[in-house]
């Protein structure tokens, strides 16, 4: 090994060192061993030295000194070759032992890129996965969608088609009642004219002298100028056959005024149904009624103000009412204008109807909480929202039939005038809708301005038209409202014909031109000049059981100067 040969050569150099110093000292003090045979004489045949017998001690003390240094030597390099032996040993574990080291690390190493090739090759193939079923996902997606989207054309053009025959019926019954409204007053021109051709007739014969040849009996004498007083007292306590509405409108009257009384029994039965502080609904109850009133008592003039009030609406009243869930309820009780044949296409439900009939109660309300301002526009706001809420897929029945039939019900019980039902003030007030109205002036003014407000409302929502859809109400009831009470005989006329009137047209004249043009212009003529020109004078000394007429009818009258002063509107 190199490290024993440095060792020895290290004791070399040591043993000659030591014996170059020690020949070059004093000759007593070198070896005899040193010291060759030819010197010292002596050299046994081993080549031993043979001491000298005349040698001295301390030589032979240095000669045993000298070896016990070699001695010392060779042990303390052994020692060395041994310490550098153990030295080079535990280095070579050492290393062996960091050889093995690097080989686990390099395993470990090995497996770990391996462990990392393999999950991202698992990411890979579930990124491929994913990817593939995300594919599938939107390719099935846009197939649903293509599907649906042609089941709404399919049902768009159902409904249109529904729509068309609607309004063909519909302009069927409105040119039916026009033609029965002509033939009625054909009629009641007739019978006028034949009540003052026999007037005539009695004065004339009044007037003339008996004959000369014959006595005149009393009855003969008597009857003729007789029978005009008692036919002119007649008149006004029992008008004409024409002053009474057609069967068809009363006939479909009674029907709405049903539905009232369904729907007021619904209202009661339902509240008391859960009104118990178990029921799961009772605090959804009454956070509709209270959401509603306190929404519709927000709307300004303000289009965002009125978007906000929409927004809460559907989402605090009629969204809840329909995630609410509850039981469903048979609608074709509160159905008019359509008919359904099918049971299960027939269930709506309950707590939806409960908030539209709440609904209606406070936009009625509304509407006469406004009425008393100038300005209509808030009316219009909330017709608006009206509109928008009966046009809404969701809130339908099976999402092409409004509920408006319960708000139409609703102003056939307030304001029967408007769809044409006529009576006598004072002894049909039920039917006139005056039954809840007493002759104070409060009442008096309260009905004003109802009324006032419900031609104002129902106007706003005739004119309301959004973008692909049939209006909620249609406009030809807007001129059906015109001219029923336009064509109101005078005897039938009361305060709250012109009220209404009042309001249908104050907001509304130039919409309803130009959408009728020149036939608008012919109803607005007739509501506004001939009908306050027919109201008949008060009798003297005769009470007048329409309080409050003349002066009704002078809010119409003053309609077209309005009209031409605000707007630049002439209708002459």
């Amino acid at each position: 090994m190199p490290a024993a040969s440095g060792a020895s050569s290290t004791s070399m150099n040591t043993s000659n060192s030591f014996s170059s110093s020690w020949l070059g000292s004093s000759p007593s003090r070198q070896s005899p061993v040193r010291q060759s045979p030819q010197r010292n004489g002596l050299r046994s045949s081993r080549g031993s030295l043979i001491l000298d017998t005349y040698e001295s001690p301390s030589r032979k003390l240095q000669l045993e000194f000298n070896n016990i240094l070699s001695h010392s030597d060779r042990e303390f390099h052994k020692k060395l070759d041994q310490d550098a032996a153990e030295r080079a040993r535990l280095h070579n574990e050492q290393l062996a032992r960091a050889a093995q080291e690097h080989q686990r690390v390099l395993e470990e190493a090995t497996r770990e890129m391996e462990r990392i090739k393999l999950e991202e090759e698992n990411q890979r193939l579930r990124r491929a996965v994913a990817q593939e079923t995300e594919i599938q996902r939107l390719k099935e997606q846009k197939m649903k969608e293509e599907a649906d989207a042609r089941q709404r054309q399919l049902e768009a053009k159902l409904r249109e088609e529904e729509v068309s025959r609607e309004a063909a019926e519909r302009q069927r019954r409105i040119q039916e009642a026009a033609e029965k409204a002509r033939a009625q007053k054909e009629q009641e021109e007739a019978a006028r004219r034949k009540r003052d051709e026999d007037e005539r007739r009695a004065r004339e014969a009044a007037a003339a002298p008996p004959p000369p040849v014959q006595k005149p009996q009393p009855t003969q004498a008597v009857q003729p100028p007789a029978a005009p007083p008692v036919v002119a007292s007649a008149a006004p306590a029992a008008p004409p056959p024409s002053s009474t509405p057609s069967a068809d409108i009363l006939e479909v009257h009674k029907k709405y005024l049903a539905l009232h009384g369904s729907m007021k029994q619904f209202r009661k039965q339902f509240t008391a149904a859960h009104k118990d502080k178990q029921d799961p609904l009772k605090p959804i109850v009454g956070d509709l009624r209270r959401n509603m009133n306190k929404r519709l008592g927000q709307i300004t003039v303000d289009f965002q103000d009125s978007k906000k009030a929409i927004a809460s609406i559907r989402a605090e009243c009629f969204d809840t009412a329909i995630n609410a869930g509850g039981p469903m309820i048979d609608i074709r009780p509160f159905l008019i204008t359509h008919q359904i044949t099918n049971d299960a296409d027939a269930q709506y439900p309950q707590l939806l109807l409960y908030a539209w009939i709440w609904f209606e109660k406070y936009l009625i309300t509304q509407w006469y909480n406004e009425a008393s301002k100038e300005d209509g526009r808030i009316i219009t706001q909330l017709s608006l929202i009206a509109a928008s809420l009966y046009l809404d897929p969701k809130y339908m029945l099976k999402g092409t039939i409004p509920m408006t039939d319960t708000l139409i019900a609703k102003l056939h019980r307030i304001c029967p005038m408007m769809f044409g039902i006529r009576g006598n003030a004072t002894t049909d007030r039920a039917g006139l809708g005056l039954d809840k109205i007493h002759p104070n002036e409060s009442d008096m003014n309260r009905y004003s301005q109802l009324m006032t407000g419900v031609g104002a409302g129902y106007a706003a929502l005739t004119h309301r038209k959004f973008a692909g859809k049939p209006p909620a109400i249609p406009i030809s009831e807007y001129w059906r409202a015109v001219a029923l009470i336009a064509n109101t005989p005078a005897e039938a006329l009361y305060p709250g014909h012109f009220l209404c009137l009042q309001g249908l047209l104050r907001d509304n004249a130039k919409k309803f031109l130009a959408t009728y043009g020149v036939a608008a212009k012919a109803v607005l003529r007739r509501a506004t000049f001939d009908l306050p020109n027919r109201v008949p004078e008060p009798r003297a000394g005769v009470q007048e059981e329409r309080s409050g007429l003349h002066a009704a009818a002078n809010l119409v009258r003053v309609l077209p100067d309005v009209w031409q002063k605000k707007e630049n509107i002439s209708i002459k």
